[in-house]
């Protein structure tokens, strides 16, 4: 079977987005940078894009030197003082002028922000979210708003998906943190998966996911979600009519034997991808996730007998 049209091969295919910079692994930006390039020494269809926090940018640009071709980047964007939206538009000025000097060595491909709490709650919301995505968009090819997991969630999520979606935007959502707290449940991932599959939103998913499978890890003391569960769930939900019911049980599925993925198929228990769907998802709607580790996906996954 070509690569091309394997199950296996699109769904890894540029499926983590590189964090050595990030908890837990923190690495300097020389540790970030070799631990990047032994990554696409290992797996390079699987490994994406760098991600740095804009304020680090000119950092990286002072050690980058005779790339083979430029580096994608993923830029966290640092939230400014005051008006949200027009500190963004203001810190763009600047961010251009770092773009313009990196292009021989990188390019800026996505824009990762995420929406502060008073944006949230404001009822203008949507416009303020199109404002920030226009600032953003004149130096990024794709914009992410980080979807806060807080409060009235049931309420505020599809919400904030909703303006997501009219500031034709993509959505980030964080699996996962410092303490128990910031881990959101299996129900709220579901509800975001099955939110952004309605209102055609590309989203990502972050932090935690170093692991195929959910399981327990005693320190913080907390069920860490497993990316074959979350990439699989948008994967399967993306072709299927699926409730949040369903993906709920998915994402919270412990049990390793429940997946497959081959050249073939995708599947978890009785739900079946093949190459068409789950290139179509990858494609289109779930863009990958972001991980501070490769090796341990990489070993997961071969003892898996994935690759």
């Amino acid at each position: 079977m070509e690569l091309s049209t394997s199950a296996s091969a699109a769904f890894l295919k540029g499926l983590i987005d590189y964090a050595g910079l990030f908890p837990p692994e923190s690495r300097d930006m020389a540790g970030a940078i070799e631990g990047f390039n032994e990554a696409r020494a290992l797996r390079p269809q699987m490994v994406n894009r760098f991600i740095i926090p804009d304020k680090r940018l000119e950092e990286l640009a002072g050690l980058l030197d005779g790339v083979a071709e430029p580096w994608p980047l993923a830029v966290t964007i640092t939230a400014p003082q005051g008006d949200w939206s027009r500190g963004l538009a203001d810190d763009v000025v600047s961010l251009r002028v770092v773009r313009d000097a990196m292009l021989p060595v990188a390019t800026f491909d996505v824009a990762e922000a995420r929406i502060p709490e008073d944006v949230v709650r404001d009822p203008a919301i949507a416009a303020i979210l199109s404002s920030a995505r226009a600032s953003l968009a004149t130096l990024f090819d794709l914009v992410l708003f980080e979807v806060p997991v807080t409060g009235d969630w049931q309420e505020g999520m599809p919400q904030t998906l909703q303006a997501i979606a009219e500031a034709n935007a993509g959505a980030k959502i964080r699996c996962g943190g410092a303490t128990p707290e910031h881990f959101p449940s299996p129900e709220q991932i579901a509800v975001f998966i099955a939110r952004c599959l309605d209102l055609s939103i590309p989203f990502k998913a972050t932090a935690g996911l170093h692991h195929p499978i959910r399981h327990w890890d005693p320190d913080p003391g907390v069920m860490r979600h497993g990316f074959l569960n979350v990439v699989g769930a948008a994967v399967l939900a993306g072709y299927g009519a699926f409730d949040t019911e369903v993906l709920t049980e998915m994402i919270a599925e412990e049990d390793i034997t429940a997946f497959h993925l081959t050249k073939a198929r995708f599947r978890w228990r009785g739900y079946i991808a093949g190459p068409a769907e789950v290139t179509r998802a990858r494609d289109t709607f779930i863009l990958g996730y972001g991980s501070c580790s490769f090796t341990e996906p990489l070993a997961d996954l071969a003892k898996m007998g994935v690759i």
